[in-house]
């Protein structure tokens, strides 16, 4: 099996990526993790100790951090591996949570558990913003390094930047110290934006504004298209026990207006279970994000997370482009990698 190294060099002898020193540097670090994942007993009656590591990476959109930690993954046994998107981690803990009673620390029971399983834990875009999650980070942290789980993941924040402005912040400091102290920290930034990057044959195809009558027409050409000359309704749906209102439906796509995506109440885990029922999923936006609606903003931030993290294309027809869909300041920065994320969603061959 080869190296992240053997294969990142590879690449850049096929010429698929181009030399880049900061990305050089991870890969180095991600070299190492595997080297020591790896390791054999020296001996057969002895078996070596399992040692925690962590890896940190964090910088600007677009920098090539996923790309890094899904090449690390890849060369990677899969069942001492575990990649999943954060926010499909949290909802996995809760639920794993939700089936102990009686114990008087139930995340270390789930972390012992997982430890059987998997040596390395890669979480993609570590970013606490419910203060759930935040409560209970600490212990998680804690029980990785107890059962001896690696860890690696990927942020656009330092560590000291996260869940910053968060409610009861101070109670999360003990994890980000943890981060400080365990992990290797490494800076992944510059100015370019890899996602961005597009040659002649790629159009922007999945993102229709402003409404017109031929982008209408075009955009429901492809859902009938997605749709394979399936039943359409447009029955209501249950997601989480909640009900959906819906445009139309087929069995493998969907058709929401945003108010009921992302203007009514929904989290991360309903956005994942429409990911496992539908092929693709399309949304009719009318108008852009107030700019003070912070709670629309981020359930649109969560949409596409989630949506990217599970390669489940997204068409919109919108009154706006996805670059003007919020211009407010408080979640400028987040939005900056859902604007990146949406530029690579365009591409055709992304799905």
């Amino acid at each position: 099996m080869p190296s992240p190294l053997q294969v990142y060099q590879q690449k850049l002898g096929s010429n698929e990526i181009k030399s880049d020193k900061l990305q050089n540097h991870v890969v180095q670090a991600f070299e190492q993790l595997f080297i020591n994942t790896n390791k054999k007993d020296n001996s057969w009656f002895f078996k070596s100790p399992r040692v925690f590591h962590g890896l940190y990476i964090y910088g600007s959109v677009g920098r090539g951090k996923t790309f890094l930690m899904d090449l690390f993954a890849q060369c990677m046994d899969e069942k001492v591996i575990r990649r999943q998107h954060f926010h499909a981690f949290m909802l996995w803990l809760h639920q794993e949570l939700h089936k102990i009673k009686n114990q008087q620390n139930p995340i270390d029971l789930v972390i012992k558990k997982l430890s059987k399983k998997v040596k390395v834990l890669c979480l993609d875009e570590f970013l606490v913003h419910d203060i759930t999650d935040a409560m209970l980070l600490s212990n998680i942290l804690y029980a990785l390094e107890k059962y001896s789980i690696s860890l690696v993941t990927t942020s656009n924040v330092k560590p000291i930047n996260l869940y910053e402005g968060g409610l009861q912040r101070k109670k999360f400091l003990p994890a980000i110290a943890w981060v400080q102290e365990n992990m290797q920290i490494l800076h992944l930034d510059g100015e370019q934006d890899y996602r961005t990057q597009s040659n002649q044959n790629e159009t922007d195809n999945k993102w229709f504004s402003p409404i017109t009558q031929e982008k209408q027409l075009r955009f429901e050409q492809i859902f009938s298209h997605q749709s394979h000359g399936q039943i359409i309704e447009n029955t209501p749906i249950t997601i989480n026990k909640r009900q959906l209102e819906v445009l139309k439906r087929s069995p493998s796509s969907i058709h929401f207006d945003f108010n009921t995506l992302c203007e009514q109440p929904r989290n991360a885990s309903d956005y994942l279970q429409l990911c496992q029922r539908y092929n693709t999923i399309f949304i009719t936006i009318s108008t852009k994000i107030d700019e003070q609606d912070r709670n629309t903003a981020r359930r649109f931030i969560t949409l596409v997370d989630v949506l990217y993290d599970n390669h489940t294309p997204l068409y919109v027809l919108s009154a706006v482009t996805y670059t003007e869909i919020y211009q407010g300041q408080e979640l400028s920065f987040e939005m900056k990698r859902t604007v990146s994320r949406l530029t690579q969603m365009q591409r055709e061959q992304w799905n």
